[in-house]
């Protein structure tokens, strides 16, 4: 904690360039792929297959370090129960991030974001739709480059233990 906050107090020199930003990212280790995998798993069978999730966020921000916005994602699975049985996660979240280091080529940042899962399953005879709540939080993201940078994130949630990706600010 104590390097945070010396990390928070250093100068941000690059953020009056850039108040917008995209970005694409694939992750691993999400909470849809650990809860379906076991969790649901016990019901529908086991689990042969995970892709995702795949995201994309917007965040705007308004002062120096402080960006809101906002992330997709995508993901899904397939069962053994079928050759043909499958479920497909949509997540939406507001968000919030922290950039607590910004230079011209390299930022550290820490991101939060809450929202709905929407869950589709088909291709077995209980075809039905659900959703829940899931969240992110990103204790630790670093990003390299100028206005196209590449980025790497740890933490947990829906996004995933560990993503990457590339974001570009405008």
């Amino acid at each position: 904690m104590i390097v945070a906050a010396m990390m928070a107090t250093v100068s941000i020199n690059a953020q009056d360039e850039w108040q917008n930003e995209i970005a694409v990212a694939y992750g691993a280790g999400s909470n849809t792929d650990i809860v379906s995998s076991i969790g649901v798993g016990m019901f529908t069978g086991k689990q042969t297959g995970y892709w995702g999730p795949v995201s994309v966020e917007y965040f705007r921000h308004f002062s120096s370090g402080i960006g809101i916005g906002a992330v997709a994602a995508v993901s899904g699975c397939k069962w053994e129960e079928h050759n043909n049985a499958k479920s497909t996660y949509f997540t939406f979240m507001p968000a919030l991030k922290y950039n607590w280091l910004v230079k011209d080529h390299f930022g550290m940042y820490s991101k939060i974001a809450a929202g709905i899962t929407f869950a589709k399953d088909s291709g077995t005879s209980k075809n039905n739709s659900r959703s829940k709540f899931n969240w992110q939080a990103s204790f630790v993201g670093m990003e390299f480059g100028g206005a196209l940078r590449g980025f790497v994130e740890v933490g947990f949630g829906e996004q995933g233990i560990i993503l990457g990706g590339l974001r570009f600010k405008f």
